[in-house]
């Protein structure tokens, strides 16, 4: 009788180690990575999503049920402590092996931070700038996010090697739904290369340089930028000479901001979401977020 509750013991023992290993436990920062990694991870698991509300990527506090998910993980997704600088001090005490960053993946197009055309004179460079010199709004780039979903592909493989046929067929799948998505947007914007526009704050530079977009005029240089009156002025006299009709405003903008930008001018206003809050989170969320940015864009512009 004590042997065969010592098999029955052994055997639930291997019966939950099984099921361990096929449901990794995988957490993402923000939502649009945290959307293609659900397509990765579909059928498999569900991965945990942090930044769930609209506060800002930069600058977000966790919650303590917050730092157990991170310690818990098998597997945390993040663009860059200088990016989620919220997780810097969780992160500390996670393993090497269990933390990818985004940032430090090879052969990603990685722009820099263009505020240097802020910080002159005229422009009162009182404001302080995050350290980092890199604008890393990386997902905005479609060929950017095949090299993160192919680098994730080989790490979930790695912690979960029962599942790869299955990460494999949905990586092949999700794939081909990022080519379809980079050709119907090129398409969408084609007809608006060489047009004119403007953007409140720089955050969509990688969508501008992978559509072939030409530089669009820049009011403040990042989040959270003040709104001078110098500056505003040089925005307002720059839109009035080269004729700018579109300006695009995330978030962060403030209602009397965007009056005060455009008064006495002929301008369309988009509002625009990097992040796509307003979507809901889940492998649709960066589709989503993507034609929503460029179907704005190409409204504003017509």
């Amino acid at each position: 009788m004590k042997y065969r509750l010592l098999l029955s013991f052994i055997f639930l023992l291997a019966i939950k180690n099984v099921a361990a290993q096929s449901t990794p436990s995988v957490v993402v920062s923000i939502k649009p990575i945290h959307s293609i990694v659900t397509s990765l991870m579909s059928g498999i698991a569900e991965p945990q999503l942090l930044l769930k509300s609209n506060n800002s990527a930069h600058t977000f506090h966790l919650k303590p049920s917050q730092v157990q998910m991170l310690a818990n993980a098998d597997l945390v997704i993040m663009i860059s402590g200088d990016f989620e600088s919220g997780l810097r001090k969780a992160i500390k005490n996670t393993e090497d092996d269990s933390l990818f960053q985004i940032i430090s993946l090879n052969n990603l197009s990685i722009h820099k931070s263009r505020s240097e055309i802020l910080k002159s004179k005229e422009y009162e460079g009182a404001d302080e700038h995050e350290d980092n010199i890199y604008d890393l709004h990386l997902w905005l780039d479609i060929n950017n996010m095949k090299l993160i979903a192919e680098h994730i592909n080989k790490l979930l493989i790695e912690i979960d090697s029962v599942n790869e046929d299955k990460y494999n067929n949905n990586f092949l799948e999700l794939m081909l739904d990022l080519e379809e998505l980079k050709i119907d947007l090129e398409k969408e914007i084609a007809p608006f290369l060489t047009s004119q526009f403007a953007v409140f704050s720089d955050t969509t530079q990688y969508f501008e340089k992978s559509m072939k977009l030409i530089r669009p005029i820049i009011i403040t240089p990042y989040h959270g930028a003040r709104l001078s009156i110098i500056r505003t002025l040089m925005a307002k006299e720059a839109m009035s000479d080269l004729s700018v009709s579109c300006l695009l405003y995330g978030q962060e903008a403030k209602s009397n901001q965007i009056s005060v930008l455009s008064e006495g001018l002929n301008l369309k206003i988009f509002e625009i979401d990097i992040l796509g809050t307003k979507y809901p989170a889940g492998p649709d969320q960066y589709f989503n977020l993507m034609k929503r940015i460029s179907n704005q864009l190409a409204s504003c512009l017509k």
